[in-house]
């Protein structure tokens, strides 16, 4: 039985969101970077570019701490059956 498919659905949608907000934020950077053209236009390209890949990382942080906290909760749920276990068994 899977337990919270919920945060299992979210890990999904955090991915896509992740390589959209990544691709979208580049492409979007460099767009606007040429069209104001000069060192300011180099400037924001190259801020868009970091806090892209800044936002990227964040979401796909988020993403791995969420696959942290399911096996968090089931080692911790196996834990429990052991000891009950072994506690029954005694």
């Amino acid at each position: 039985m899977q337990k919270y498919p919920f945060l299992r659905f979210a890990t999904s949608v955090l991915r896509v969101v992740g390589w959209i907000v990544l691709i979208g934020g580049v492409i979007g950077s460099l767009v606007y970077g040429i069209m104001t053209g000069g060192i300011v236009g180099a400037f924001m390209a190259i801020a868009g570019l970091v806090g892209s890949f800044l936002a990227w990382l964040f979401l796909l942080a988020t993403r791995e701490l969420f696959y942290l906290l399911i096996q968090v909760e089931e080692n911790t749920r196996n834990t429990a059956e052991r000891i009950t276990i072994t506690e029954k068994s005694s």
